[in-house]
């Protein structure tokens, strides 16, 4: 794969290079300096460029085939148009309420506990909390469901604070940009909450991440100096910092690590900092996705935070805990979801697929799990162009990959079921990611789909939660 392939695909489709910079993140500018051969693209770079353009083919692709076709998305048992939005919680809970699942499972009904304890009213001991950065609250359940009572949070997207509200309905929004935030309104949070004991959030990560331009000039990177300055300020026991994993690696312009930066920042403003890289699956989320978390502790209080150990431990009935024998599963998440083929719906709100291409589902129809469409035997069969990460199934019996906010589209990483041909479904996403069904999910389905893929894993969260209540503020109840 070079870019050679990549002009080729644009050129074909008739896709201007500002539509391809505008979905890739990249300047035009770039994108020129590529394709005129004055500056060779880097492997994620250039990945990232290919997804980006796949993405507007598909888009491209859907529309032919829906117009050339009428297709029509129909369910088993009955036929009619694409879901309808989700306009509201109300109506996400009347449709659910109708939904019919094929049999129990255990990993449901434990999601479903979870999610019962963190809704559940709070002791006026409880431990006082802030969410920044807070997008839909996958790391605020996990926390609520430990006892922890959010009384703020600080969300810039309408769709995604919407959704947080709905879940977390006693949490007044404290303000949108942190960026915009007085010490005035800081010191006014204070007069109204009292004390507050923690503070928790993820600053966006696409600066960091590969899956962006993982430019160490993006602002983005610079939105963690506002969490640092809201902590001076609020001088809460601790705080709680969720990034993507290559954070450690990541370079600041002059050089320097990122993470050095950061930890010096929250160092100055009198908190110790304990870090370690994590990886979702070994707490018992049925997903591989890797992220660095970074607990502070105020110095006064002379006790260094200690991560609970990765031994899929889980919470179970009186919230006690036993050790998973192995690894959860997408299986294990999804066995009681309605099988659905390309253009199937179920009676679950958020289970169903989309339409894709018939010569993609041709590609993909006799791929088996763990393989991808590049490997078939027949030329014919495989995509033009691509990386064998693209158009690959997942496995059933292994935790997926990781859910970013573009796993609907087939042609993207590791997006397509173990068994049927299609990409997966907002709930298996959901599932995936560990929230559970109960939680609240309405707007348009990108903003579901980017508030899932953006989220901390709520299961994953609870973990740290607990060991921070323990080690800090079982005395309290």
């Amino acid at each position: 794969m070079n870019y050679i392939e990549i002009i080729d695909l644009r050129k074909k489709y008739n896709i201007s290079q500002t539509k391809l910079a505008e979905a890739s993140g990249f300047g035009k500018a770039d994108l020129s300096a590529w394709e005129l051969g004055k500056r060779v693209p880097s492997a994620a770079e250039l990945e990232t460029v290919y997804h980006s353009l796949t993405n507007i083919i598909d888009d491209i692709n859907h529309c032919v085939f829906d117009v050339r076709k009428k297709r029509i998305l129909h369910s088993k048992k009955e036929k009619g148009k694409l879901p309808d939005t989700i306009k509201s919680p109300e109506d996400y809970n009347a449709r659910l309420s109708e939904r019919k699942l094929k049999c129990s499972n255990p990993y449901r009904s434990m999601l479903s506990e979870l999610y019962g304890r963190a809704i559940s009213p709070k002791s006026p001991t409880a431990p006082k909390a802030i969410s920044l950065f807070s997008g839909c609250g996958g790391l605020d359940l996990g926390f609520a469901a430990e006892g922890f009572d959010f009384v703020g949070h600080v969300e810039i997207e309408d769709s995604a604070n919407g959704i947080y509200q709905s879940n977390f309905q006693n949490s007044d929004c404290l303000g949108k940009d942190v960026c915009k935030i007085t010490d005035a309104q800081i010191r006014e949070w204070k007069h109204r909450y009292g004390d507050i004991d923690i503070i928790v959030g993820g600053p966006p990560c696409q600066g960091f991440s590969l899956a962006g331009k993982r430019d160490s000039n993006d602002a983005r990177n610079q939105l963690y100096t506002y969490y640092v300055h809201l902590v001076s300020v609020i001088r809460p026991k601790l705080f709680v910092l969720e990034n993507v994993r290559l954070l450690t690696s990541m370079k600041a312009p002059d050089g320097t690590l990122f993470i050095e930066h950061i930890t010096k920042g929250f160092s100055q403003a009198g908190y110790s900092i304990t870090g370690k890289e994590l990886n979702a699956c070994d707490y018992g989320v049925p997903q591989s996705r890797e992220r660095i978390i970074l607990v502070g502790v105020r110095n006064d209080l002379k006790k260094p935070f200690r991560f609970p150990e990765n031994k899929f431990a889980d919470a179970s009935q009186g919230n006690t805990l036993f050790e998973l024998k192995e690894k959860r599963t997408f299986k294990d998440a999804t066995f009681d979801l309605d099988e659905l083929e390309s253009g199937e719906r179920s009676s679950d709100p958020l289970h169903w697929s989309i339409v894709h291409p018939e010569h993609v589902i041709r590609w993909l129809r006799d791929v088996p799990e763990g393989c991808s469409a590049h490997e078939n035997a027949d030329p014919a069969l495989r995509p033009p162009s691509g990386f064998n990460t693209t158009y690959k199934r997942i496995l059933w019996n292994e935790p997926c990959s990781t859910i970013s906010t573009n796993f609907s589209m087939i042609s993207g990483c590791r997006n397509v079921h173990p068994t049927s041909t299609r990409s997966l479904t907002i709930r298996e996403a959901a599932r995936a990611q560990s929230f559970p069904d109960e939680f609240v999910f309405f707007g348009n389905w990108g903003d579901i789909r980017k508030a899932i893929g953006n989220a901390v894993p709520p299961l994953l969260a609870s973990k740290i939660a607990k060991a921070i209540f323990e080690q800090f503020f079982a005395d309290k109840e």
